[in-house]
């Protein structure tokens, strides 16, 4: 009975281990989706900032890495907007910004949903943790009566 007792402990500790994993993926995607929440937030400040300038004016546009370059707005009406799968188009302000905030409901509901997920996987993972303090405090008494 004794070896059953450690191999159900190995067991839930391997099981442990791989939820513990799962939580820390989750967390990796709650990283990016955070990240690009704060893009797109940036996004709409900046089309909003655009708004308040006129054709002509100087501005810095990024380039990356904290990179800019300075350019002269050609077209204070209209920016080109990613899509999707490669394709842009060209949309005024305020279309521009309700395809953002469109984008901002989904990634807001995309972090909902893998909140709710760790909140269950951790739930499990206490459960485990639980059964394994049980498993192990039971193979001590095994031990004890033992001897």
């Amino acid at each position: 009975m004794k070896m059953d007792r450690r191999e159900e402990i190995q067991g839930i500790m391997m099981e442990a281990e791989n939820y513990r994993r799962h939580i820390e993926s989750l967390k990796g995607e709650m990283q990016l989706l955070e990240a690009t929440m704060k893009e797109l937030n940036a996004s709409l400040a900046a089309l909003d900032a655009l708004k308040e300038n006129k054709k002509g004016a100087s501005m810095l546009v990024p380039i990356g890495s904290g990179s800019f370059v300075k350019a002269e707005l050609k077209d204070s009406e209209k920016v080109i907007v990613g899509m999707g799968a490669g394709i842009s188009l060209e949309k005024s302000i305020e279309e521009a910004k309700a395809v953002l905030g469109e984008r901002g409901k989904e990634i807001a509901q995309a972090m909902e949903k893998l909140q709710k997920n760790a909140l269950e996987v951790s739930e499990v993972l206490m459960q485990l943790e639980d059964s394994y303090r049980r498993s192990v405090s039971a193979l001590q008494s095994e031990q004890q009566q033992k001897k």
